[in-house]
């Protein structure tokens, strides 16, 4: 491992050949089902799989942390990926629901119970109205200033 104050990219390296083996095997698994699956990388997000028609079904952020640890709501890797997918659903004219990509977050962390992650998860839990109103509880706090602007990007998006 690099020394501490070095120059190293080693930890950015890592992210991003786990971010192109999470693509390949997520494109392993859709092609059971779709032959012609697509992915894409780092244009609109860090992986995308699109429609036949090359509109992206799915905009997937891929974080890779060295050490286990529990996502933080007010972290910034989450309210980053956030204002990445207003930045592409804007580049996209603003989808209505029946064209509006899957926004996905695949991470090494955990999502603690009780937090508005453990909420959005696959599975009997899930509960997206429960997990939008701590999503705004969160963004409306004064803290921390390391996110404002991306929770305030949220918090300005209208409901649909």
């Amino acid at each position: 491992m690099a020394q501490a104050g070095s120059h190293s990219a080693a930890g950015q390296m890592i992210g991003y050949l786990y971010q192109c083996e999470l693509a390949l095997l997520e494109l392993a698994e859709r092609s059971w089902d779709d032959p012609a699956a697509e992915v894409r990388m780092e244009v609109l997000d860090d992986i995308e799989f699109l429609h036949g028609s090359g509109t992206p079904a799915e905009l997937l952020q891929s974080k890779h942390r060295g050490e286990a640890g529990q996502l933080s709501e007010t972290g910034k890797d989450f309210w980053r990926s956030v204002a990445s997918w207003i930045d592409a659903l804007s580049r996209l004219g603003n989808p209505g629901a029946e064209s509006m990509p899957l926004l996905r977050l695949v991470t090494t962390q955990v999502a603690t119970e009780g937090t508005f992650y453990h909420l959005l998860r696959r599975g009997d839990g899930r509960d997206v109205s429960a997990a939008l109103a701590r999503m705004e509880e969160v963004a409306a706090a004064d803290g921390p200033q390391t996110t404002a602007d991306e929770r305030k990007m949220f918090l300005d998006l209208s409901p649909p």
